[in-house]
């Protein structure tokens, strides 16, 4: 446990002493209340036009199932794109800066220096899922119809967590397998998409090969979450991203090592 410590701590201090992470939060923050502000606007409409033409419906609005539901979903989106900066460096730069055949030689095992490196970015994507709780604690001071259901909040912020995990998870092991950060947030990202669009061909389908394609889609899975309700398929589907990237990432540095 302690050189995976060391390992966190190490990347750590790189990501908040490089531009990287500071990058990502400006990034992410921008397009976050973009989305933020454009569904409140159209949520602030709709009570508008329904104080003076349907008053009975208010009692149906509020802001957790109105602004901040779609809003989990679109920030699940966001971290399509946000994600591969976060894991493009993580191995990728021990290539390029040629640390890589020290590491390997050092006294750590390649699941330490996988998992030391992804907790490290877990960090990061705590950081963006702290910024996305700003946006509940605005709308708590400022509601004046409904109010913020803090059940449904907490358990998107967890959808969006399980979010997180399963893409750096996966950006991760394509980190491991190239020396460009470039090339490994361009893939990142192309893989992360596919796993999104995928749910786009299943809304074109029916029957099973819709069921299988719908659920395929690691966006589609947030959908829960961001209502309120835990499915244990959402879980499953999440942590076996999860364990698929850190077991790929493993079995990546174990053949490296050896070379």
């Amino acid at each position: 446990m302690r050189n995976i410590f060391a390992i966190v701590g190490k990347e750590i201090r790189q990501y908040f002493t490089t531009p990287v992470a500071y990058v990502a939060f400006t990034v992410f923050t921008i397009i976050s209340s973009f989305f933020f502000l454009r569904i409140l606007t159209f949520f602030q409409r709709s009570i508008m036009i329904n104080s003076q033409m349907r008053p009975q419906m208010l009692q149906y609005m509020n802001f957790t199932d109105h602004v901040l539901t779609p809003l989990f979903y679109n920030i699940a989106v966001i971290l399509i794109f946000v994600i591969p900066f976060i894991t493009m460096r993580l191995i990728a730069e021990e290539r390029r800066t040629h640390t890589f055949e020290l590491l390997m030689t050092s006294p750590v095992t390649p699941f330490q220096i996988a998992c030391g490196k992804y907790l490290a970015s877990l960090v990061v994507v705590l950081s963006l899922i702290g910024i996305v709780l700003l946006y509940p604690l605005l709308v708590s001071f400022y509601a004046q119809v409904g109010g913020v259901a803090w059940g449904t909040v907490l358990t998107g912020l967890l959808g969006l967590f399980l979010v997180g995990a399963a893409f750096t998870a996966l950006g991760l092991f394509i980190s491991s397998l190239t020396s460009s950060q470039i090339v490994a947030a361009v893939i990142t990202w192309c893989a992360l998409l596919l796993l999104w669009v995928v749910g786009w061909a299943g809304s074109d389908n029916a029957g099973v090969t819709r069921e299988v394609l719908t659920g395929m889609s690691a966006i589609e899975h947030i959908r829960g979450f961001a209502k309120g309700v835990i499915d244990l398929r959402d879980l499953v589907y999440y942590l076996s991203l999860v364990g698929l990237g850190l077991f790929l990432t493993h079995r990546s540095l174990e053949t490296q090592r050896w070379r």
